[in-house]
């Protein structure tokens, strides 16, 4: 395969598809924000078990769930940026939102269009600044600017802009299906990609009032406390925010409830989707990838939105449903990254990996078959700009150890002793050891390195000067 960037012309024919099955058509959904338990076919505890979502279930029931799936760096930008091209963020370089990849920076979609596939985008492609401007691995484009709005967004499509009255989940399904149902002898890939159900978690009208019986409960980690946390930690984005949207309690429910209201909407819509691929027959043949582009913090160590490495922020669902070839029902345990979307798919398609990816297909793992030499661990980073964060990285284990670093600060954890994350074991010598191979392990994957920046600006809004919480917290 050549070295085909996004700003070179793409043509060429179809290859044959690897194991003697017709290339299928592929769909990826990706979601913003949602969690790797924001959907009802999740099997542990958690706050949102009120959560349904009967056709993300049925992508589950009907294909493989993976059980531990990650992304290397929690941020819209950077880890939609490392999906398309299978590259850290250390290397695409896409660090910090709105930044576009390199001109030269070679994205699977286009390797597919390359190899005779149709392409087409539809919804929030969040990289650059002008990010709804048609981008040349796609032969059709339905996008929205930036974060794009969730009431009458305005929307670039193929190259003119139009803005669409009702609501963005539904409008993009809209395109999607479109998209699905034109005429081809060639196989498609559709590249859908929701605002849902990232804040301000708007939901359409006519689930407004879903869940308003519900009492959701706290995570176990609401009520933390921070006297071992740096001061940053407690000026920062995260931790201001979660004061902004989810405290005290009135806000805290009404914000869980309007995030699980838009991924209802997208549970819909995933329906029609569905009922579409049924009607033209196309059920069998095609291969649905669910994920999202990272976790979110829903009061979980008294925080919002993402960035750290938390398991709140670092986990994501991730489900392929393939007929035929995807075992109904499978639950795989292995290490799954954001890093390997972009091989696995076009190791669907029949096609190799682009030489510059760093990832590695799961086609295997979907397929059911185990390998021996499948990652343990994975390496974790996060590049400060905004929200008063600082650099951080680390290694997170199959065996369920996790190591952080920061300026000036660490954090170790047995998950398996301690799954909410509140005994840091880093001082502690009687774990030096296991700390000591952590930290050789993020070395070995490329970390441990880099001297790691301090805070970056943030200017808080809940508060001038963070206080002290109050009795009723």
């Amino acid at each position: 395969m050549g070295n085909f960037s996004r700003r070179e012309f793409l043509g060429g024919g179809l290859v044959a598809a690897r194991g003697g099955r017709s290339r299928p058509n592929i769909i990826v959904i990706v979601m913003d924000d949602q969690r790797h338990d924001a959907l009802s076919c999740y099997e542990k505890p958690s706050p949102l078990s009120f959560l349904k979502t009967p056709n993300m279930d049925r992508l589950a029931a009907e294909g493989v769930r993976f059980q531990n799936a990650f992304v290397t760096t929690s941020l819209c930008s950077p880890s939609r940026a490392t999906m398309l091209s299978g590259k850290y963020v250390r290397t695409h370089g896409v660090n910090r939102l709105a930044l576009d990849l390199a001109p030269d920076c070679t994205v699977f979609p286009a390797l597919l269009k390359q190899a005779g596939y149709e392409t087409g985008f539809v919804g929030k492609w969040h990289l650059g600044r002008d990010s709804d401007v048609p981008d040349a691995a796609f032969d059709y484009w339905a996008g929205v600017r930036d974060q794009g709005l969730y009431i009458d967004p305005l929307l670039n499509i193929n190259g003119e802009r139009v803005k669409v009255p009702g609501y963005a989940t539904d409008i993009f399904t809209d395109h999607a299906l479109q998209f699905i149902s034109r005429k081809r002898e060639r196989p498609f890939f559709l590249w859908l990609a929701h605002k849902a159900p990232h804040s301000p978690c708007t939901p359409p009208k006519h689930l407004e009032k879903l869940y308003e019986e519900v009492e959701v409960p706290f995570p176990a980690t609401y009520h933390e406390s921070h006297d071992d946390k740096p001061p940053w930690f407690l000026e920062s984005h995260d931790h201001d925010y979660f004061h902004v949207l989810l405290h005290p309690k009135e806000k805290y429910q009404q914000y869980v409830k309007d995030y699980c209201r838009s991924i209802v909407s997208v549970d819909e819509n995933i329906g029609r989707l569905l009922g579409l691929l049924r009607d033209r027959g196309l059920e069998e043949n095609t291969a649905i990838f669910h994920l999202s582009d990272n976790g979110h913090f829903l009061g979980e160590h008294q925080l919002y939105s993402k960035m750290l490495m938390y398991e709140e922020s670092i986990r994501i669902p991730l489900i392929v449903r393939y007929p035929g070839f995807a075992p109904a029902g499978l639950k795989p345990d292995e290490i799954v990254l954001n890093l390997d979307l972009a091989p696995a798919i076009l190791d669907i398609a029949g096609l190799a990996a682009h030489k510059d990816m760093e990832g590695r297909s799961f086609r295997e793992l979907i397929a059911g078959r185990k390998l021996g030499d499948w990652r343990r661990s994975f390496m974790y980073e996060y590049f400060a700009s905004s929200w008063g964060l600082t650099d951080l990285e680390g290694v997170r284990t199959a065996g369920g150890w996790k190591y952080v670093r920061y300026p000036g600060w660490e954090q170790l954890f047995n998950l398996n002793e301690d799954p909410h994350e509140v005994r840091n074991l880093a001082a502690d010598p009687k774990h030096a050891p296991m700390k000591r191979r952590l930290v050789a392990e993020l070395r070995r994957l490329g970390g441990g390195r880099r001297e790691l920046s301090g805070p970056s600006p943030y200017k808080r809004k809940s508060e001038p000067v963070h206080t002290p919480h109050p009795p009723v917290f």
